[in-house]
């Protein structure tokens, strides 16, 4: 059996702009759980208060599927964990010359087997169950790597963890140390955590399926240090496609690739496998012909049981440049969801109806002048993607016009000249309170409608 511990809310919060509120991580747990994951790994409690909140939030939103939260071979973090309430330790400790170098300098090979005996055995006293990690496993000499885990696994440590910490292994050679390991430690785990700075990340997690690993560890769209780790969506596509470990929730996959990747500001790429836009989408003619008589022609899998649909739709900018000008249009405000009636009309200035493949969507809106504003004509909202308000009165340098601006659990007042930066994910919405001139609402999404990210459960 195969089992997949995410760590998206660990490794990708040390992406580089991965960083996840206690909320954001609850809604992510939340779909992770739906989604089938077996284990949770959660943040690093000892960098602080604010850490062992958000860790202890995902344990509640998880349930019955366990946390596992990163902690040095240090008491203090050890003892950190156990306050975030979450059931698992994940115990690192690097013993190579590279390590010992850079992170332990004067420490000796036999100083560090003493420190991961009773850091194991201290998280076991505190009632945790431990996963050991030798950091950079990859670059570690086969008999130090070893010895330092048949310590962790004597101290009762219950599954050990093979880290290529700057994916540098090939696939077969994850299946060698693999295949090394379980018959130097008989009887215990073995989880992989492999990094994909090669590209290789994917193919080396199934070669050491193949050689005996019982777990790998994931994260949501490969968000992580560098080029990330192997992305959650393609191992458990590849394990259903397998027959090796069913599909419990393919559908949410798309959606959890998206709220992470809004999250995090940090959208997969349009072909990255699974969940990217184009992936299944068919453009060639002779392409286009046999999927329409039949999809498997040209498809790996069936686009529905990742929760995605095949297309083949023409998509791309129209080639004649006159076809990119565009003559605004006015909408109503129902057009729009969370938005009411309010002063003055919405002129569309780009999106993908009038300007197919633009790929943005901007309105621009007159606002006159009032005796009373009403009490807002938005009401908070998240899109998936970074977006921008801009304000401009009609008196000289564009100054005249007042607005409140809510930003996440915050308001603040905002005079014209002014623009505002909204990254993806954050709830926003704003109010005219006085003056007269312009708003403008630039989004980085063709439709304005399915840019907005619905809170998780909206669907269930």
């Amino acid at each position: 059996m195969t089992y997949i511990i995410d760590s998206t809310l660990r490794e990708g919060t040390q992406s580089a702009h991965g960083r996840f509120t206690l909320e954001q991580s609850v809604d992510i747990a939340t779909l992770l759980v739906r989604s089938g994951v077996d284990a949770i790994e959660c943040g690093h409690p000892a960098v602080g208060p604010e850490e062992i909140l958000r860790t202890a939030a995902v344990v509640e939103a998880a349930g019955d599927v366990p946390v596992l939260a990163h902690a040095r071979a240090h008491v203090e973090d050890i003892e950190a964990v156990a306050k975030s309430g979450a059931a698992w330790v994940g115990v690192f400790l690097g013993v190579n010359e590279i390590s010992r170098r850079s992170r332990l300098p004067g420490r000796s090979v036999e100083d560090l087997h003493v420190r991961i005996e009773d850091s194991v055995t201290h998280a076991r006293s505190l009632g945790l169950r431990v996963r050991f990690t030798v950091e950079d496993s990859s670059r570690t000499e086969a008999d130090d790597l070893i010895a330092a885990y048949r310590i962790a696994v004597a101290a009762g440590a219950e599954r050990i963890c093979f880290a290529d910490t700057v994916g540098v292994l090939e696939p077969h050679e994850v299946s060698e140390r693999i295949g090394r390991l379980r018959a130097e430690c008989p009887g215990t785990e073995i989880e992989v955590h492999l990094h994909d700075d090669r590209g290789l990340a994917l193919a080396g997690t199934l070669a050491a399926l193949d050689a005996g690993a019982t777990w790998a560890s994931t994260s949501v769209n490969g968000l992580g240090e560098r080029a990330g780790i192997t992305d959650y969506a393609a191992l458990t596509a590849n394990l259903d496609f397998r027959g090796t470990r069913p599909l419990p929730a393919g559908d949410l996959l798309p959606e959890l690739s998206r709220l992470v990747g809004a999250h995090s500001r940090s959208m997969p790429d349009h072909r990255r496998p699974v969940v990217g836009r184009d992936v299944f989408h068919h453009v060639a003619r002779l392409h286009v012909t046999a999927v329409e008589r039949e999809p498997s022609s040209y498809e790996w899998t069936d686009p529905a049981r990742v929760g995605r649909t095949g297309t083949t739709r023409r998509a791309g900018l129209p080639e004649r440049p006159e076809e990119w000008i565009n003559d605004p249009q006015i909408i109503s405000a129902t057009e729009l969801r969370h938005h009411r009636k309010g002063p003055g009309d919405r002129f569309v200035v780009v999106d993908n109806r009038f300007v197919p493949g633009a790929d943005q969507y901007c309105i621009a809106r007159r606002i006159p002048l009032m005796d009373d504003y009403g009490a807002g004509h938005v009401d908070t909202h998240v899109h998936h993607c970074d977006s921008l308000f801009v304000f401009l009165g009609e008196e000289e340098a564009y100054q005249g016009l007042s607005v409140e601006v809510t930003l996440g659990d915050r308001t603040f007042p905002v005079q014209s000249p002014a623009g505002v930066f909204i990254p993806a994910g954050v709830p926003h919405g704003y109010r005219v309170v006085g003056g007269a001139g312009t708003y403008i609402n630039h989004v980085l999404a063709g439709d304005y409608n399915s840019s907005l990210l619905d809170p998780v459960g909206s669907h269930a």
